[in-house]
């Protein structure tokens, strides 16, 4: 912030004082221009106590839950229980051994 814009922000604030008699009269004190951004910060809510490395955890993974595998089906080759659109995890590794069987005799 510059000295120019808390000049205007002390404007600011005093005609608001004026103009709202029920705002307490401890805010219209005049700082200087080169504390101006600091009174200005000091006013800001600031949270109590530091956020707990759970809590906030909590907060940003909420709706991100593993959701259920609802697209199952049976592997027409061997009738086990697959994903829909993916190999079937039992065949490809008896085609694994297979190869690897041929590949060393």
């Amino acid at each position: 912030m510059s000295i120019a814009a808390g000049r205007w922000s002390r404007v600011l604030l005093g005609s608001t004082l004026a103009q709202n008699p029920w705002r307490p009269a401890a805010f219209a004190l005049n700082v200087p221009g080169l504390l101006s951004g600091i009174w200005d910060s000091v006013l800001r809510a600031v949270p109590k106590k530091k956020t707990s490395h759970m809590k906030k955890r909590h907060r940003q993974m909420a709706g991100k839950a593993l959701k259920d595998v609802k697209n199952l089906n049976t592997c027409p080759g061997c009738g086990q229980i697959k994903r829909a659109h993916v190999l079937c995890p039992h065949c490809v590794a008896n085609i694994k051994k297979e190869w690897s069987n041929i590949q060393t005799a």
